[in-house]
C-alpha cells in the first residue's frame, strides 16, 4: 500500500455523504451564493425598472428628439408598410437613424397593439432581463456559479444599465449585442467550436443596423485566427477569410439601405437632416479627443456638471467610480490567453474610435461599460471566494469595500443640477415616483378621442413623426410653419409656404383641418402662427382644455373685407 492510499484509509471525510465533501459543500456554497446574488439583481431590477408605470411619466413625451420618435414612428411604418420611414404631412421620408432597434420592438407592436407607444420601453426593459439572465446562465454554463451571481449584480446596478433599460432609445441593444458576441467568441475558443465564432461574426455585422459604431468591434474576430486547432494553412487560411465573409454578409443590409435611400453606402440620414454638420466637421477626428477625454474623466471623478441623456431615463449617471476601480483592479486577474488577445484589441480599436467620435456623451462608451463587468467580476469573485471560505486579509476586505460600493453607487452624483454623495441604487428606486405627466402625449390622446370620427389635417406645434406614429391612419400631422426639427434638410423643405399649401390641398377635398396646440402661457402667440387663409378663420374648439388646445379652421360666413384679405396676401 502506498503513502496516498494510507492517507485515503484514514481520510477524515470517509463515511460522510459525498455531497457533504469539503469540496462539495465549498462548490454547493458557491452555487447557492450565486444564485441569491442573481434573485437579488432580478429583485433590484424589477424595483428600479419594472414596475415604472410609464403611463404615468413624462417620457412617454418620446425624448430626446428625434432619436426616440424616429425609432417609434420607423417601427410602426415597418409594420403597416413594410418600409423603415418617417412621416410628415403626406410626405414620407428616410429617417437619421437605422432601422435595427426599431425593428426589435415590432414583436410588442404586434402582439401587444394596445400598448403602442410603450412598445420601445418593453422592448428594453425585455434586453435587460436577458442581459441580466445571460450573465449567470454564461457563468454558469462554465463553471463559475459565483461569478454569474456576482456578475448579473454588478450588471444590473449598474446606473448606465438601469437608465437605458428604462429608454426608448437603441443604445441598450446596441451594448447587449456587442456582449453577446464576446461570449459567442469566448465559449468557440473555449469549447473549440468554430460556429460559434462566425455566430458573433453575424451578430457584430447585424448590429451596425442597430449602432452603425459596432463596426469596431469586428477585431474580436480574429479570434478565428488564434482558434486552437492543428489544421493545415489552407484550412486555416479558409476559416479566416470565411469569418470575414459572414461579417461582411450580415453588414451589408445596412450599407445596402444606405445606397437605396441615400445614394451612397457610407451617407446617413444625417446627411439627409443635417448636412451642415457634415460638411463642417468629419464624424471621427483627432480634434475630439480632448472634449471626450474630458467627458470620460468628469464621469470616472462624479464631477460632471452638463445636462446629459442619461438624466431624462435615470439619475444622469453612467459609471461610478467604485466600479471604474474594482474593473482596474481586476486586470492583475486577467491571464493573456487567446480570447483576451481578440478582447483587449477589439476594445481598444472600438474606444480608439469613440474617443475620436465628433458627438461627446457617455452612452457611446455603452458597450465598454458592459464588458468592463467582464473584469470587475475577477476581483469580486476571489474576495467573495475568500470569505466564504473564512479566509480575510486585508486586501480581501479591501476588495470587498469596492465590490459593495460599486453595487450600491456610492459616492456619485444625481440628477440636475447634480447633487454629489448620493447613491445610485437608491436613487435608481426612487426614480419612477418622480416623473411628471407627459403633455405632448396626452395632447394628441385628448385630440384623437374627440375628433377620432371626424379624420382631417393637423397642424401642431408637437413634432409631426410623433402625432403621424400615434394618431389614427385617417389623420395626417404637420408643423405649423418652419419652426420644427426638420427644418436644416437641402433636399425636402417644409416652411409656412408648405403649410398653407397642405391646408388648401385639405380644403380643397372638403377636408377637415385642424390645429393642435399645447397649453401654455404663450397660446395666444402661439395661434398667430398658424397660416392664414382666405375666407377662413381660426376658432377654438369647444373641446379645448387644460391638456390641449384644439383649432378648427371654419369658412367665414361673411365674405372678408378688402384690408383682411391684403392682410392674408402678406
Amino acid at each position: 500500500m502506498t503513502a496516498m492510499d494510507k492517507l485515503e484509509d484514514h481520510n477524515p471525510t470517509e463515511g460522510i455523504s459525498p455531497s457533504l465533501a469539503p469540496g462539495h459543500r465549498r462548490f454547493s456554497l458557491r452555487v447557492a451564493t450565486g444564485i441569491l446574488c442573481f434573485v437579488l439583481s432580478l429583485l433590484f431590477y424589477y424595483g428600479a425598472v419594472l414596475r415604472v408605470e410609464f403611463k404615468r411619466t413624462d417620457l412617454l413625451d418620446l425624448g430626446p428628439y428625434t432619436d426616440a420618435v424616429e425609432y417609434f414612428a420607423q417601427a410602426n411604418s415597418i409594420l403597416k408598410d413594410g418600409e423603415p420611414t418617417i412621416q410628415i404631412g403626406y410626405d414620407r421620408l428616410p429617417s437619421r437613424y437605422p432601422p435595427g432597434y426599431p425593428v426589435l420592438t415590432i414583436p410588442w407592436l404586434r402582439f401587444l397593439p394596445h400598448n403602442g407607444i410603450l412598445a420601445p420601453f418593453r422592448t428594453n426593459q425585455t434586453i435587460g432581463l436577458l442581459l441580466l439572465a445571460g450573465s449567470f446562465v454564461f457563468y454558469f454554463a462554465i463553471g463559475r456559479p459565483l461569478a454569474g451571481g456576482l456578475a448579473a449584480l454588478l450588471v444590473a446596478t449598474q446606473p448606465a444599465f438601469i437608465t437605458f433599460s428604462r429608454s426608448s432609445l437603441s443604445d441598450l441593444s446596441g451594448g447587449a449585442a456587442a456582449v453577446l458576441a464576446f461570449a459567442l467568441v469566448y465559449l468557440g475558443l473555449a469549447w473549440r467550436r468554430r460556429w460559434l465564432i462566425y455566430c458573433a461574426a453575424i451578430v457584430i455585422g447585424l448590429s451596425l443596423c442597430i449602432r452603425p459604431q459596432l463596426v469596431f468591434m469586428a477585431p474580436l474576430l480574429i479570434a478565428m485566427a488564434l482558434f486552437p486547432a492543428n489544421v493545415s494553412r489552407t484550412r486555416w487560411f479558409m476559416h479566416c477569410c470565411l469569418v470575414l465573409f459572414a461579417f461582411a454578409v450580415s453588414a451589408s443590409p445596412y450599407f445596402i439601405l444606405n445606397t437605396l435611400e441615400f445614394g451612397h453606402p457610407l451617407k446617413t440620414g444625417y446627411e439627409f437632416w443635417v448636412p451642415v454638420l457634415a460638411d463642417k466637421q468629419a464624424a471621427f477626428s483627432l480634434h475630439n479627443v480632448s472634449r471626450q477625454l474630458a467627458m470620460i474623466w468628469s464621469e470616472i471623478t462624479a464631477s460632471w456638471d452638463q445636462y446629459r441623456v442619461a438624466n431624462i431615463f435615470g439619475t444622469g449617471t453612467y459609471v461610478v467610480p467604485a466600479f471604474i476601480l474594482l474593473s482596474t483592479l481586476g486586470l492583475a486577474f486577467v491571464r493573456v490567453r487567446r480570447f483576451e488577445i481578440s478582447a483587449f484589441l477589439a476594445g481598444i480599436v472600438y474606444f480608439a474610435a469613440t474617443v475620436t467620435y465628433t458627438y461627446v456623451d457617455g452612452r457611446f462608451y455603452m458597450s465598454i461599460f458592459f464588458l468592463l463587468v467582464a473584469l470587475a467580476v475577477l476581483p469580486a469573485e476571489w474576495a467573495v471566494g475568500e470569505a466564504l471560505e473564512m479566509r480575510f486579509s486585508i486586501s480581501g476586505v479591501g476588495v470587498l469595500a469596492v465590490f459593495l460600493l460599486s453595487l450600491i453607487g456610492y459616492p456619485s452624483q444625481s440628477g440636475f443640477r447634480p447633487k454629489s454623495g448620493r447613491s445610485q441604487v437608491w436613487d435608481a428606486l426612487k426614480y419612477g415616483s418622480e416623473r411628471g405627466k407627459s403633455p405632448r402625449y396626452d395632447a394628441q390622446k385628448e385630440f384623437a378621442r374627440n375628433f377620432k370620427d371626424e379624420p382631417g389635417i393637423v397642424l401642431s406645434d408637437i413634432d409631426p413623426v410623433y402625432l403621424n406614429a400615434l394618431l389614427p391612419e385617417s389623420f395626417v400631422a404637420a408643423p405649423v410653419d418652419g419652426s420644427h426639427s426638420y427644418c436644416y434638410s437641402r433636399l425636402w423643405h417644409y416652411g409656412k409656404a408648405e403649410a398653407i399649401q397642405l391646408v388648401q390641398s385639405g380644403l380643397g377635398r372638403a377636408t377637415p383641418v385642424y390645429a393642435l396646440l399645447l397649453p401654455s402661457k404663450d397660446v395666444d402667440q402661439d395661434v398667430k402662427r398658424l397660416p392664414l387663409v382666405d375666407g377662413y378663420s381660426w376658432k377654438r374648439s369647444e373641446k379645448s382644455n387644460t391638456r390641449a388646445v384644439i383649432m378648427i379652421l371654419t369658412k367665414n360666413a361673411v365674405a372678408p373685407s378688402l384690408a383682411s384679405a391684403s392682410r392674408s396676401v402678406e
